[in-house]
């Protein structure tokens, strides 16, 4: 379920060892901008654009299930999207799967 709790389309967006454990990369998918984070083997994906100043999380660095902002060290939590720093912003969060060795997101029927 997308977070507003209509239901979204799966899509294959990389293969589990393309992403180490630890690391993150944006992705696109469905004319969608990801940031893939794997955490501990398990996957998240989150909007790739920060809220703040619209640096790509993707190349944030990962740490304790945050992702810290690249521009201005803003952090964004892997599960809810939440800014600890700024309550009222958050990004878009996509639930994630495992098919087989391919992870796959959930996105929005319009982008899907």
């Amino acid at each position: 379920m997308i977070q507003d709790g209509s239901v979204g389309r799966w899509v294959e967006i990389a293969k589990r060892a393309d992403l180490p454990p630890g690391r993150g990369r944006t992705l696109q998918a469905g004319g969608c901008f990801i940031a893939l984070y794997n955490d501990g083997g398990e996957f998240f994906a989150i909007d790739d654009t920060c809220p703040h100043q619209g640096a790509s999380l993707g190349e944030g660095i990962l740490h304790g299930g945050m992702v810290i902002c690249p521009m201005h060290a803003w952090t964004f939590a892997l599960r809810g999207g939440t800014c600890p720093s700024v309550p009222d912003l958050s990004v878009a969060c996509y639930p994630t799967r495992l098919t087989g060795d391919a992870v796959e997101v959930e996105l929005p029927e319009e982008t899907a």
